[in-house]
């Protein structure tokens, strides 16, 4: 072979080498620079029952092989909801955001979740996959701090004008205080300090917030299975937090019956996320109330109803303006669990009905004295 054809071939060789090269170069430079290697992840938020991390759609694969591991069933991803009912079990749920990435909730208490060092942690280990053949380990870790005092208890005062609802106000996670608006009916966003243009009163003191309104202006009409109430839609929101204010009134009639009904709006009593993308079912667990132990209780997805006789409960006191007309009024103090949740729900809702006149002050007088033979030891 002649010099001038060896040169040819290895200039040949050369330049090939060098395309081949500049390439893959380029291919890998596309794949490093695709968005969805630049998105972050393993976000975690932290709420008070419960925690979620944000994975990419890129990432699904290993995080449902991992889930199809770990409960020992096959995931499908196509059906949520058909998947949560088995992720319920475990306190997991999935769902999908609206770019197609997934939220992954997991509660305190779920699978396989730890307690380390004064922290809720579980480790998700993903497999990313490289090619057909294999992938490579990524692990992702969701933690979050145990909340050590929990604000669980609600007191409502109702009257024939007036609602007023008293909470705890909660830190976050990392007890932190929060800077609070109120939210009415999920559009209407003010600043606590602006709270008079929703119509509403607010008063803190040491722990507590209490909320006040006129009820024609701020409740809105609800019935649960066939009985009518009114409904304050009012929570607290501070960034992706939110915490519910949220109470039922009993419509402002005098007690004609032998049961007074009582509706109690499920809810996680913490902070949860704001604007959440699903509603989460909460179910009655169990029910105590301090005054009697004769009550009836069923539920809906929103409501726990209570029928209580209205014998065990009733008092009455004089009216303020007259001596001689009665005012009739009860308290029900109200403990309840949830089997998706760790803490009980302390529920208080003291109700004064208007003064009884004629024929209904005779008729609470009756059912006064149906109570007790002397009826004055209910007066206040």
């Amino acid at each position: 072979m002649s010099h001038s054809r060896f040169d040819i071939l290895l200039i040949t060789f050369i330049l090939q080498g060098f395309i081949m090269g500049t390439v893959t170069c380029i291919q890998k430079k596309d794949s490093i620079d695709t968005p969805s290697a630049k998105v972050p992840d393993g976000d975690v938020a932290c709420f008070s029952e419960y925690m979620e991390v944000w994975i990419h759609r890129v990432r699904i694969d290993g995080f449902r092989d991992w889930l199809s591991g770990a409960l020992q069933i096959r995931v499908n991803l196509e059906s949520l909801d058909h998947l949560n009912l088995h992720l319920s079990g475990c306190g997991f749920s999935l769902h999908k955001d609206l770019d197609k990435n997934y939220i992954f909730r997991v509660s305190y208490t779920g699978c396989f979740v730890q307690q380390q060092d004064g922290y809720n942690v579980l480790m998700l280990n993903l497999v990313k996959r490289i090619s057909r053949f294999g992938g490579r380990a990524d692990r992702l870790m969701m933690k979050c701090p145990v909340v050590s005092v929990f604000p669980n208890r609600e007191h409502i005062q109702c009257d024939p004008e007036y609602i007023q609802v008293t909470r705890q106000l909660p830190r976050d996670n990392w007890d932190k205080q929060l800077d609070w608006s109120l939210s009415l009916r999920g559009n209407l966003i003010v600043a606590l300090e602006d709270a008079s243009l929703i119509q509403v009163n607010v008063d803190i003191k040491g722990p507590d917030i209490t909320v006040q309104g006129r009820r024609r202006e701020i409740l809105s009409p609800v019935e649960v299975m066939e009985n009518a109430g009114e409904f304050l839609a009012l929570k607290l929101v501070s960034g992706q937090y939110a915490y519910s204010m949220e109470a039922t009134c009993p419509n402002v009639i005098m007690p004609t019956t032998g049961e007074t009904v009582l509706h109690i709006f499920k809810r996680h009593m913490g902070l949860t996320k704001r604007g959440s993308y699903h509603t989460e079912t909460l179910t009655v667990s169990s029910v105590s109330v301090n005054q009697t132990d004769k009550f009836t209780v069923q539920e809906t997805s929103e409501f726990v109803q209570l029928i209580i006789p209205t014998g065990e409960i009733l008092q009455a006191k004089t009216c303020a303006d007259s001596t001689q007309l009665w005012q009739p009024f009860y308290r029900v103090d109200v403990v309840l669990t949830f089997k998706e949740t760790h803490h009980k729900m302390q529920w208080t809702m003291e109700n004064t009905l208007p003064c009884a006149v004629g024929a209904y002050g005779l008729h609470i007088w009756e059912m006064l004295s149906m109570v007790a033979p002397n009826p004055h030891p209910l007066l206040l």
